[in-house]
């Protein structure tokens, strides 16, 4: 993919580098999340080029027939690169980060650093980590800016907590509120976003792991409201993705984030709870492959589309279309 090897930064962790990778995926984390969850996106587009897309219901594909793998400039796995947050995994030394000025001032220059070698990029967040995304790409000039911006799992108010909505656009609250975050709320909060396995949640010293790490994410969501000069708009090509069945971020509640988007923006949902991005990472990957296509080829829309609450979202099961913003 590169020359030579490329500079190591202990907030970057590469987890997957093939030969021959023709675009990369980098990946800021959710809250409580370090960079060993999204290796679960290694190898997805291998599973995609056995067996295809994923299948609509009722279709040929559905009843067992064979489907094309990908085609085109980005049909190859994709380098796959998570941002590693201080205080956990390769990095649990470090003190954590309590606000998102501290956090985006030890991810930001390491990540403008990968993407300065021009290689074609997607950026995306997941849950807290759309927030420390945007940020991110919102900070780049146009020689470094990521190709594709995801938002993934992320309420457009909790983007922003303290700001007026629709109730169809989420709450303020992301996890329990702040006076109330004591460890029976955060069990009961993990257990219904899901993603953890019961057995885990119930060993006492993996909790202790995870409640600090988590408190510590909780507050840099909670000082968004008191951060100056965040931006408004997204200025790179933005995709949309939400869990079907997101108990806290529900599809309605990530569609107002197209209001931001001002260089095209498109809209999937996936069929899963808040973690789809680990459980159906060959869907995921597919809808990144498909939108970073639109966007180096200059199809994601120069005006980006506010759609209306009917036309928001590409279901789960539906191919997202080649041309076109809010599709």
């Amino acid at each position: 993919m590169t020359d030579g090897p490329r500079p190591r930064h202990p907030a970057l962790r590469v987890l997957a580098s093939p030969a021959g990778a023709t675009w990369r995926v980098v990946v800021c984390p959710h809250a409580g999340g370090a960079a060993s969850y999204y290796r679960r996106l290694v190898g997805a587009p291998d599973a995609l080029g056995d067996s295809g897309a994923p299948d609509a219901p009722g279709s040929a594909a559905g009843a067992g027939a064979a489907v094309p793998p990908p085609t085109g400039p980005f049909a190859t796995s994709p380098e796959v690169v998570a941002v590693q947050y201080p205080g956990r995994e390769s990095r649990f030394g470090e003190p954590l980060a309590r606000t998102m000025t501290d956090l985006l001032a030890d991810v930001s220059g390491p990540v403008r650093g990968l993407l300065a070698d021009g290689v074609p990029t997607v950026l995306l967040g997941h849950s807290l980590g759309a927030s420390v995304a945007a940020r991110i790409a919102a900070g780049l000039g146009p020689d470094t800016a990521p190709d594709l911006l995801v938002v993934s799992g992320r309420a457009a108010r909790a983007d922003r907590p303290g700001t007026a909505g629709d109730a169809e656009e989420g709450s303020d609250v992301v996890g329990p509120g702040p006076a109330a975050r004591d460890e029976a709320a955060l069990r009961a909060w993990i257990t219904a976003l899901g993603g953890t396995p019961p057995e885990l949640l119930a060993d006492d010293e993996f909790f202790a792991l995870r409640a600090r790490v988590l408190r510590a994410d909780l507050a840099v969501h909670d000082s968004l409201a008191a951060t100056p000069g965040e931006p408004a708009d997204v200025t790179v090509p933005l995709l949309l993705l939400a869990g079907s069945d997101d108990v806290a971020s529900p599809p309605a509640s990530v569609a107002p984030w197209a209001a931001r988007a001002r260089a095209g923006v498109r809209q999937r949902v996936v069929e899963g709870g808040h973690f789809f991005v680990g459980e159906r990472p060959d869907e995921v990957i597919e809808a990144l492959r498909v939108a970073l296509t639109a966007a180096v080829a200059g199809t994601c829309a120069a005006d980006a589309a506010r759609p209306s609450a009917e036309d928001r979202w590409v279901w789960s099961r539906e191919a997202v279309a080649s041309t076109g913003a809010g599709s």
